[in-house]
């Protein structure tokens, strides 16, 4: 029997997809867009087929593994759930419950996939990582700025006459802005990109700005420069609603064009005509990527860009804003972490979490669990997060595939994909919350992490987790959004916008900052040991050169993948035998690397092995090596990365890193 049923990609991207998912006689047959989605529209990315190829992929692990010895033997949930739950309570009655650290992150989105917060919370408390390995820093910067986390609706996107995509590289991460930016400059818009690597959009006419990797907020405080020297402020907004315009003034008075020039390796007359543009010609919007902030300067940074807007009286008005992330679903679901049971708990940064578990001794950490994460692969410096899952007695791994996080774990727990469970997801990008149904029944013996963790909780008499149907708990969420019009049976029609959310950020110009204003000038900031007002500070790989790393190393998101995700589903004959090193063609002849070469690439840390691709993209004194590819494929550059934190959010520097490139 054939059946068509509504889904939603849960993906951690921009999108969430709208997808229509077909099976026949339980199974699924077919993968496509939904053309009735608002926002997507049927146009969905390449990855969408891999959720079919990874569902009923030969590599999939369907039934529990407990290790021994060098190799892994075969078990049964019981013994599974025994063997865990008897390990957390020996841990807590010998060191207590932070002895534990739970890794979890949004592999795969869904209320109920992150239910195992609530588990540990019901324990007692963990240890947490805090922070983010992707957008920490520039959330926290927002937060000062703004006082809180609001975006335009992407369709506002038409009613701008200058749009900024400042580290935004639509084509290989948010494919539906696409049409939007075509729309605005089909409407006369001018799209400029300012990124180190000369993005494609399909547009024609994009100016681009390529700046010194991590320099960003020095050509921000620039054009600042130029816009209250030649008074193209909008003087009625900063009176009104801006916080310590004056000594932000004076601040950059002598941050001109041409150190900002020096610093970022732009011409001085491309800075004054992006100043004069930007201020002019409005509205103007700004639309963050976030490579830009993954350096030791990243929250200065972000700041630094969020006071163009503030200075011109870009904040509030359609077709402008500093359009970074929203947290508007957040702020209106009923909460099931169940933080209110945690009795303690421990937080380590997230981008130093394995020099932190390994300098942790009290307590020490005894067991790492993960969920919905490959940290092995993804944390930055690889050999330190070796080590530190070598250092844990027991290392519990909640998956679908033996990945290099999993290779490393004690007991190894098959999960069930979005296909094969019910929840709801929602987007951090856009407004919209869907219903992801179970198409069909759980392959082989996985289970939902929802299932996992309430066998568990039984196992060790947590009454307080709350043994509820997954119906129920999705009910629970739900609840505090029923007066909206939004319950369970309605999002089986299909997706829902948020009617509480903005279409134009901040439109009502009431920021939830201490003073009310938007905050230039930050006491918060100050709190923290920072410049309370926006400035720079050169990233860790240019304050101290070392000319035996001379390259910056940037390691970007892959567009056929997500993270570490589906590059195990790659045929071995599609996939290049080691990775791709993409390095301008001028820099490759200077030193005598033809294409197809293979190389070390280097940096204090470690080096790895690659091929040589020439790539005409990206600047002369950039290397280009994309994220994700497990270790075990030969992948494995974070190796190479650094795991310092960054100023503000304890986000990561991956891109703070030198490099060198030889035979």
């Amino acid at each position: 029997m054939k059946k068509v049923y509504r889904s939603a990609c849960p993906q951690d991207c921009y999108a969430s997809c709208g997808l229509l998912v077909y099976t026949e006689n339980g199974r699924v047959t077919d993968i496509k867009g939904d053309p009735d989605h608002p926002l997507t529209r049927g146009k969905v990315c390449g990855k969408v087929r891999r959720h079919l190829d990874r569902l009923y992929s030969s590599q999939r692990i369907l039934h529990p593994l407990v290790r021994e010895g060098s190799g892994w033997r075969r078990i049964g949930w019981d013994e599974a759930l025994d063997l865990w739950a008897g390990k957390l309570e020996e841990i807590k009655h010998r060191y207590g419950t932070t002895a534990v650290l739970h890794h979890d992150a949004s592999g795969s989105n869904g209320i109920l996939r992150g239910i195992g917060k609530r588990f540990f919370n019901v324990y007692g408390g963990v240890t947490v990582p805090e922070g983010s390995l992707c957008w920490a820093s520039g959330k926290a910067a927002q937060l000062l700025d703004f006082g809180g986390h609001q975006m335009h609706e992407w369709d506002d996107l038409t009613n701008s006459r200058t749009i900024l995509l400042w580290g935004r590289d639509p084509a290989y991460t948010n494919i539906h802005l696409l049409e939007y930016l075509r729309q605005a400059a089909s409407n006369g818009a001018e799209i400029i990109s300012i990124n180190p690597v000369r993005i494609q959009t399909g547009i024609s006419n994009v100016r681009h700005v390529c700046p010194r990797p991590g320099t960003d907020g020095a050509l921000a405080l620039g054009i600042a420069h130029v816009i209250i020297a030649e008074n193209l402020v909008d003087k009625k907004f900063i009176e009104q609603h801006v916080l310590g315009y004056d000594e932000f003034a004076v601040s950059v008075r002598n941050f001109t064009p041409e150190r900002a020039a020096e610093i970022c390796d732009v011409p001085v007359e491309k800075i004054i005509a992006l100043a004069r543009r930007y201020a002019t010609c409005g509205p103007s919007a700004i639309l963050f990527g976030y490579g830009m902030q993954r350096y030791t300067n990243a929250g200065q940074t972000v700041r630094c860009i969020d006071a163009l807007a503030a200075i011109t009286g870009n904040i509030g008005v359609p077709g402008g804003g500093a359009n970074y992330v929203h947290q508007h679903w957040k702020q209106f679901l009923a909460d099931l972490s169940g933080r209110e049971y945690a009795k303690s708990g421990r937080t380590f940064p997230w981008p130093a979490l394995a020099r932190y578990i390994l300098e942790a001794d009290d307590p020490p950490v005894r067991c790492i669990v993960v969920t919905r994460s490959n940290p092995v692969t993804q944390l930055p410096d690889t050999n330190r997060v070796r080590r530190a899952f070598r250092a844990a007695d027991f290392v519990v791994v909640i998956d679908f595939f033996l990945n290099d996080t999993a290779a490393m774990a004690d007991l190894f727990l098959p999960c069930t994909t979005f296909l094969e469970d019910e929840d709801i997801v929602v987007c951090s990008w856009n407004n919209y919350i869907s219903y992801t149904p179970a198409v069909i029944e759980p392959q082989g013996e996985s289970k939902s992490d929802l299932a996992i963790f309430t066998a568990l909780a039984e196992k060790m008499g947590l009454s307080d987790f709350g043994y509820l149907t997954p119906r129920e708990w999705l009910q629970k969420a739900l609840a505090p959004v029923v007066a909206l019009g939004i319950d369970l049976e309605t999002l089986k029609q299909g997706p829902v916008r948020n009617p509480a959310a903005p279409r134009v950020a901040w439109a009502d110009r009431r920021f939830a900052t201490p003073s009310g204003k938007y905050e230039l000038y930050s006491q918060q900031a100050a709190g923290l040991g920072l410049e309370p007002l926006p400035s720079y500070r050169h990233p860790a790989a240019l304050s101290q050169p070392d000319q035996n790393y001379p390259f910056y190393l940037l390691t970007p998101h892959h567009r056929d993948f997500t993270h570490s995700q589906f590059w195990n589903l790659v045929p071995p004959d599609s996939l290049s035998p080691l990775p791709e090193v993409e390095i301008h063609p001028d820099t490759a002849a200077s030193l005598g690397l033809e294409t197809g070469a293979e190389v070390w690439v280097e940096t204090p840390r470690r080096r790895i092995r690659g091929i040589v691709k020439p790539a005409e993209d990206i600047r002369p004194d950039v290397i280009r090596i994309f994220q994700g590819r497990w270790a075990s494929l030969n992948g494995g550059v974070n190796f190479l990365t650094p795991d310092a934190v960054s100023d503000l959010g304890n986000g990561s520097c991956y891109y703070d890193c030198r490099c060198r490139i030889y035979r």
